[in-house]
């Protein structure tokens, strides 16, 4: 006669192996809902945050693109938005600020490369006088970049930081896209990936 003890009904066995698929089934479907949810929320520029673009930062909320003024070498007044269409790489910059004199040329080669119908780098200066900027882009040899000027030196308030140099990237529509804090190397392999990442999303 069989032990009581240690046997088990088929019934039972029955159970434990359905609930058993069923707790898989379920498991399996959580784990593929989590990781869509994932791949959606994740920033898909973030991913170049590293080495040289280490600080780059994609805002949740980002200011709005400033509706101020600045100058052309000629004192007409322009803004942003005259640039609507473009994909922008706005730099502020002085040039009592070492590592923005350091940064200008490679943003100078940068227009070079990539400048054009689609793509514009607008360097905006907030030296005192125009001058200043001026005379160093004819010693520095920047023959691509036009030059601006903020005579209100609130052009880095606007956009929000107290520091310069701050590169932000906007759409062809005025949004903010990221920013970049400080000088970077604009010709180095990570940031042509992030550039080309960016213009492939804002091509017509």
């Amino acid at each position: 006669m069989p032990n009581p003890q240690n046997s088990i009904s088929v019934p039972n066995i029955a159970a434990i192996a359905i609930r058993l698929m069923i707790f898989i089934a379920v498991s399996a479907g959580i784990f593929v809902i989590v990781q869509s949810c994932s791949i959606e929320k994740n920033p898909s520029l973030q991913r170049f945050a590293k080495g040289g673009l280490k600080k780059l930062q994609i805002l949740e909320r980002p200011p709005l693109q400033p509706q101020m003024t600045f100058q052309t070498i000629d004192g007409r007044d322009i803004t942003l938005t005259d640039f609507h269409g473009k994909t922008v790489l706005l730099n502020v910059w002085a040039t009592w600020c070492v590592p923005c004199v350091a940064e200008i040329p490679s943003l100078d080669t940068l227009q070079a490369q990539k400048g054009g119908d689609d793509f514009v780098v607008v360097t905006i200066s907030m030296d005192r006088h125009i001058d200043d900027a001026t005379a160093f882009f004819g010693k520095a040899n920047i023959k691509n970049l036009t030059i601006y000027h903020d005579p209100t030196y609130s052009m880095s308030a606007n956009v929000g930081v107290e520091a310069i140099p701050i590169s932000i990237l906007y759409s062809p529509s005025g949004k903010e896209i990221a920013r970049i804090p400080g000088d970077i190397d604009w010709q180095s392999a990570e940031v042509n990936a992030l550039l080309e990442a960016i213009l492939s999303q804002n091509r017509p």
